[in-house]
């Protein structure tokens, strides 16, 4: 396990934790963990080891990334990737959510696991399909 991955991945869930603080405001802090994650899913198999490790947090910070969503319209923030923060927010809940191979999504669009993982396989060349198809065999078996 690299520990700069495991220090980064610490720092999102934090940075998640924060957005409690951004109801009914757009923020680009969502934006931010977006990077963090894909820097760590250069490694998938690292990046669902992570999300195993700290599965117990993990459901607490995705409560408050829901309560975030809920609170926000579609808004765009500056930042490469584009979209509103509702997408970024079902973003980081299909990050989250690699073990359980589940996620909350937040709009009408990128609504399956294939659908998100195909989008940033294309934008930062990060190809989670592999741990999706393992994980599903696990979860759904």
């Amino acid at each position: 396990m690299n520990k700069t991955s495991e220090q980064k991945f610490l720092a999102a869930l934090d940075i998640c934790t924060s957005l409690i603080d951004f109801k009914y405001r757009p923020t680009n802090l969502t934006y931010q963990v977006i990077e963090l994650f894909c820097d760590i899913g250069k490694n998938p198999l690292e990046l669902l080891e992570l999300c195993q490790r700290y599965s117990s947090k993990i459901a607490n910070v995705c409560d408050i990334i829901s309560e975030y969503a809920t609170s926000v319209d579609n808004w765009r923030v500056d930042c490469p990737l584009g979209f509103g923060v509702k997408y970024h927010c079902s973003f980081l809940s299909f990050f989250l959510n690699l073990d359980p191979c589940q996620f909350e999504y937040f709009t009408d669009n990128f609504t399956t696991l294939e659908q998100i993982a195909e989008l940033f396989k294309d934008w930062k060349g990060i190809d989670v399909n592999s741990v999706i198809k393992k994980q599903k065999v696990v979860t759904f078996s």
